[in-house]
């Protein structure tokens, strides 16, 4: 099932009424009383699996969802698996929401701060209008530092547009591979002349030959399906929001994926992992193969020019129509751009935002340089 894309808004967000106070007014909309919402959210384990299955495959339009996906998203009590808690909230003798947490630890201005990134948010329709999703988020933002939201589906667009400060655009770039689908779109016309689509494809061939003169010469690039635990991952300075992520993390979250799989690259210099990258290949409405780009390191821009290189090799090797990645930090654009990458055309950008208890946190936060990837979108079943 595809997650609609919803776009960034940068309307001021009215203000909201405290967590205990909305609280009250949700509880009375729900027929409860405050007490009995509160006490109702508790974190989930292996016994309420079920009923979360149940309660998504009922509301997301298919059978898409599975426990092995919500096993390796969400701890469910145990003490190893998962990257956070799923929030379980039963009134009435029923599910009547979930809320799912991904715990990070950032650093910013020399802080290290305990944040949560909120997702898999899940309101049963005759509660929707009552607030509850909105107390939900506060609920999780109370027990961090910061929450963070990336990406957002039509329920939960609004919520995310009230509840969160917006963050810089995630853009989306391409690098055309083969021009016939961008044709037929614009051009139905000449799409049937397919002379124009073979010429037009070997003048892309020559600019790509061209621009790969560019590429660093002192890296050895390799595939790899597993990652040393004592690694360093790499980070450069593009960001002033750095979200820590050790190998561990990476190795669980980018090639242990049960619903989508990756391929994995690393990058060395003088046989020192300086830079890695993962892709999928994905298909288009038309079923043509593109390569989509999820998450990279890197220490140097040269590095993640060289690993944009590679990512490119390999898609027309496999045939892909083009490559794409969404990009937040205007340093990786202009590297992107070096690499072949084209912004799209009337992009807003991708719906994300930051929120904290602390106000004065909120606005630094908000203003900080970020640099997400799609390995923090919520959309891994895409």
């Amino acid at each position: 099932m595809k997650t609609p894309d919803i776009r960034r808004s940068v309307a001021p967000a009215p203000r909201l009424p405290e967590h205990d106070k909305l609280g009250r007014l949700v509880a009375r909309s729900l027929g409860l009383d405050a007490a009995a919402l509160q006490s109702g959210l508790t974190r989930a384990g292996l016994a309420d699996l079920p009923d979360i299955v149940a309660l998504r495959r009922e509301h997301l339009q298919g059978a898409w969802d599975d426990g092995a996906y919500l096993r390796w998203r969400y701890r469910f009590g145990r003490d190893t698996g998962g990257f956070g808690d799923l929030w379980c909230l039963r009134a009435k003798g029923q599910l009547l929401a979930i809320i799912g947490v991904e715990e990070l630890r950032a650093e910013h201005d020399g802080q290290t701060l305990a944040g949560g990134q909120v997702m898999d948010l899940l309101v049963r329709p005759e509660a929707q209008e009552s607030g509850l999703g909105i107390w939900l988020n506060q609920a999780m933002l109370a027990r961090h530092d910061f929450t963070l939201a990336v990406g957002a589906n039509q329920n939960s667009a609004g919520i995310v547009r009230r509840m969160f400060e917006p963050l810089p655009p995630r853009l989306t770039f391409t690098h055309p591979l083969d021009l016939a689908p961008f044709v037929h779109r614009r051009w139905p016309l000449v799409a049937r002349l397919p002379l124009v689509t073979r010429v037009a494809n070997g003048g892309l061939a020559l600019w790509r030959l061209a621009l790969r003169r560019h590429r660093p010469r002192d890296l050895t690039l390799e595939s790899a399906t597993r990652l040393d635990p004592a690694l360093v991952v790499p980070t450069a300075g593009d960001s002033s929001v750095r979200l820590r992520h050790d190998s561990a993390y990476l190795q669980q979250r980018l090639l242990h994926n049960p619903r989508r799989p990756l391929v994995m690259r690393l990058a060395r210099r003088e046989g020192a992992v300086v830079g890695l990258i993962a892709w999928s290949t994905q298909t288009d409405h038309q079923g043509r193969p593109e390569l989509h780009v999820i998450d990279w390191h890197h220490d140097n821009d040269a590095t993640l020019l060289g690993l944009l290189h590679d990512a490119v090799r390999e898609a027309a090797a496999s045939r892909c129509s083009c490559v794409r990645l969404t990009l937040q930090d205007a340093t990786a654009q202009r590297v992107a751009k070096r690499a072949g990458f084209l912004p799209s055309r009337n992009d807003e950008g991708r719906l994300c935002g930051v929120q904290s208890r602390d106000p004065a946190l909120a606005a630094r936060l908000a203003q900080a340089r970020w640099s997400l990837t799609d390995a923090s979108d919520d959309s891994d079943a895409l």
